[in-house]
């Protein structure tokens, strides 16, 4: 992701470009005075606008109004607290704002990007039967959470029908108590919670009603969050954060504990796990699915000769080769010490084994690392196995193990 940094404190710039960088893999653009951002041909590469509102040759000028007018999402950082200009800016419909006096609003900065990525890569479903208010929280999501994916339901039933249909896509649900068909949100809340957890999808109920314990009912039944309809847009915003920021957090949790701590490829704990429930749905629609096991030729040798410090790079660099040959719908594992797997869906052998040599073995044998230990090159055997010659997912593994068996024998890239 790009972003634009508009700043004139040239440390602080630097700050934030380090950290979004570091933090998150963002690279961002900076320029220091409204003359400079005026030379810019467009803001087309970047995603958001980060924009200090106190420039020394713009002070408090409509440069907010002019970057919102080309349909870029504004985050304004500001060293004033003063409450005024938060209202001001807020009226202009600005994502956030982020008071820039110590490293503590940096981290809030990192976590609010984190938030806004989240919310592009799943889905939020509003289910109100009211089509003005529905049409309001439509146009909020999409104002302060831009790239948001939004589905609407007006009725329970609905509501659960797109859930259904979008298992693990939707991991926000806003309802109203009050839906359509004689339905209510403590029942949709109440049907939530049977299917699913609290770290697959959060849950804020609103209600423009005064109605005895509601809060505590919602709450109780499995609602993250409680809103009367009387919320300010900043407040709903501070609301949505928190419970995505949850949501976010157990999934940092979920990839610490399925991940490789080295090369950043999942775990076996991943492959029983998500693998073995990827295989079955797959197996159900009676779609193929590869198993390839990867293992690096002599890599005992070139620990002795190099040390294990060489001998990690080779992995990172192996591990990285194999992630990005993959589609999205794919994992790898490292399996092993030097061995790793990668598990091809909707794929069978021929096709993996194509893949592999073209993606794969293509790259590798070209490879020369230069390494402070010198440079280096190194192989790989691979096996591969689809479900075609295998009755159960352990099976598949099996086979596909013993066909990289096959191939150790004659080593020197070969994708048996």
């Amino acid at each position: 992701m790009r972003l634009l940094l508009i700043e004139d404190d040239r440390f602080y710039a630097k700050q934030v470009q380090v950290f979004l960088r570091e933090r998150l893999g963002y690279e961002v653009d900076v320029v220091r005075s409204y003359e400079e951002y005026r030379e810019l041909p467009t803001l087309e590469p970047y995603k958001y606008v980060l924009l200090d509102i106190f420039l020394h040759d713009c002070l408090e000028c409509d440069l907010v109004d002019e970057i919102i007018k080309q349909n870029k999402p504004v985050i304004v950082i500001t060293s004033s607290e003063d409450l005024s200009i938060f209202d001001r800016y807020n009226k202009k419909k600005i994502i956030d704002y982020v008071i820039k006096n110590d490293m503590v609003r940096l981290e809030y900065l990192i976590m609010k990007l984190k938030i806004l990525a989240f919310m592009e890569q799943y889905g939020v479903l509003l289910v109100e039967d009211s089509n003005s208010y529905r049409r309001y929280l439509y146009n909020f999501f999409k104002i302060y959470y831009p790239y948001s994916n939004i589905m609407v339901a007006g009725d329970t039933n609905e509501a659960l029908q797109i859930l259904n249909e979008n298992d693990d896509f939707i991991k926000l649900v806003v309802t109203d108590y009050v839906l359509g068909n004689n339905t209510n949100g403590l029942e949709l809340v109440k049907e939530i919670r049977r299917n699913y957890l609290f770290e697959d999808i959060a849950v804020i109920a609103l209600t423009g009603l005064d109605v005895n314990n509601i809060m505590t009912r919602f709450l109780k039944s499995g609602a993250n969050d409680f809103l009367q309809k009387s919320f300010s847009n900043f407040e709903f915003v501070c609301r949505v954060d928190n419970v995505i920021k949850s949501l976010i957090q157990f999934e940092e949790i979920k990839s610490f504990v399925n991940r490789d701590y080295l090369t950043g490829c999942f775990n076996r704990r991943y492959l029983y796990d998500a693998g073995l429930k990827m295989y079955q749905v797959l197996r159900r629609a009676e779609k193929p699915i590869s198993i390839a096991i990867f293992d690096l030729d002599h890599f005992k040798n070139l620990n002795d000769t190099y040390g294990h410090t060489a001998g990690d790079k080779v992995l990172k660099d192996f591990s990285r080769i194999l992630q990005e040959s993959i589609r999205g719908s794919d994992f790898v594992v490292r399996y092993g010490g030097e061995e790793f797997l990668m598990f091809l869906g909707s794929c069978d052998a021929q096709m993996a084994k194509q893949i592999i040599e073209e993606r794969v073995r293509k790259r590798v044998e070209n490879r020369v690392l230069q390494l402070d230990e010198g440079e280096i090159r190194y192989n790989f055997s691979c096996g591969i196995c689809d479900t075609s010659c295998a009755d159960s997912f352990e099976d598949l593994i099996k086979k596909a193990d013993e066909k990289l068996y096959e191939a150790k024998k004659v080593r020197g890239m070969t994708v048996a």
